[in-house]
């Protein structure tokens, strides 16, 4: 595998359109003349940033900021693609990033989702050899999209040889309560195990500790994006420690959306988690709205939350442990090359 000498970084949850360029994007919609009411990339990157009252739904304004300038653009999500790798090794001095999307997203009327498909697999390709960084890729099923499920299933199969490692369920997961997850989503996860593809569940995030158990015990989630909720609920808490259930945490998104509180940080569940041994990882989510990069959320989280460099290595062993690298000789080398 082609890790960049010097790069030690690893994120296991960073999703695509929280790592695009505001100047991109501003240019972008500017050559597609699609109208927007920003004068200046400065100006269009400040809206990118979540504002008070942290909540999910504030955070996820910037997805909705970016759906009509990227949809149904072959260029532009090339163009997206690209820079957001080399954005990871250069600026998150990355050497492995596992980078998710919802394929449906950036489909438009003249772009299929395979067509997406194939231009995020052949731009990762080439943009990892060029910057030395080893890129796997993650397809999300949208929660309120139930109906998409299978089709994303039938991408990952596809895909599995060309980079495409796991599937997610991703979304606003506060309506956990009222909607529960929808039938189809919990058929194809099902289906996933049986082919042997991964999976990784956002829960716990703005939903109770209760999703996070579904998503184990009914999609047979092997990792849960965020999952801070567990620690309201110690026999949940319990089963996620005993059955090492990997929570790939995102420290500075996690207030930035309302789920743990923002004035509170030196209780973060976090905290607990380290002092406890629960399998965990430190990720950034997006890191072009939370206005981090890995190492700034390694220092966030030394700085702000109390974590130790010991701590912060071992989520790093963590991190490599969990990868959904294919085989058990890559998930060694890229230990390997961390620790060296």
């Amino acid at each position: 595998m082609n890790f960049g000498a010097g790069q030690k970084g690893i994120d296991l949850h960073l999703h695509l359109y929280g790592a695009v360029r505001p100047r991109t994007l501003f240019e972008l919609a500017h050559s597609r003349n699609i109208p927007i009411p920003y004068t200046t990339p400065e100006e269009l990157e400040q809206a990118l940033l979540p504002t008070k009252p942290y909540k999910l739904a504030n955070f996820l304004k910037g997805f909705y900021l970016l759906l009509p300038i990227l949809a149904g653009d072959k260029e532009a999500i090339a163009r997206i693609t690209s820079e957001c790798i080399e954005d990871c090794a250069r600026l998150g001095g990355l050497c492995y990033v596992e980078l998710r999307f919802s394929p449906c997203f950036f489909a438009g009327p003249n772009l299929n989702v395979d067509a997406v498909m194939q231009t995020i697999v052949e731009t990762s390709k080439t943009a990892s050899q060029q910057h030395g960084i080893v890129v796997r890729l993650i397809l999300s099923i949208l929660r309120h999209l139930p109906e998409t499920a299978k089709g994303v299933l039938d991408l990952a199969i596809k895909y599995q040889k060309e980079g495409v490692v796991a599937i997610d369920v991703a979304g606003d997961d506060s309506t956990w309560d009222t909607v529960g997850m929808p039938v189809e989503i919990v058929t194809v996860f099902e289906k996933a195990k049986e082919l042997g593809i991964h999976r990784t569940v956002h829960a716990g995030e703005n939903s109770p500790a209760e999703a996070v158990l579904e998503a184990v015990e009914k999609l047979h989630a092997e990792r849960i994006g965020h999952g801070y909720a567990i620690v309201n609920n110690p026999e949940i808490y319990e089963m996620v420690l005993k059955k090492r259930i990997h929570l790939e945490t995102c420290p500075t998104c996690s207030w930035l959306t309302g789920a743990v509180n923002s004035v509170l940080l030196e209780n973060h569940p976090i905290c607990q988690f380290a002092a406890d041994g629960i399998d965990f990882s430190i990720n950034t989510d997006a890191p072009r709205m939370v206005n981090k990069w890995i190492g700034e959320e390694l220092k966030f989280c030394q700085d702000n939350l109390g974590l130790t460099e010991a701590e912060l290595e071992q989520c790093k062993r963590n991190a490599a442990k969990a990868a959904f690298l294919e085989t058990e000789e890559a998930k060694q080398a890229l230990l390997n090359h961390l620790f060296s």
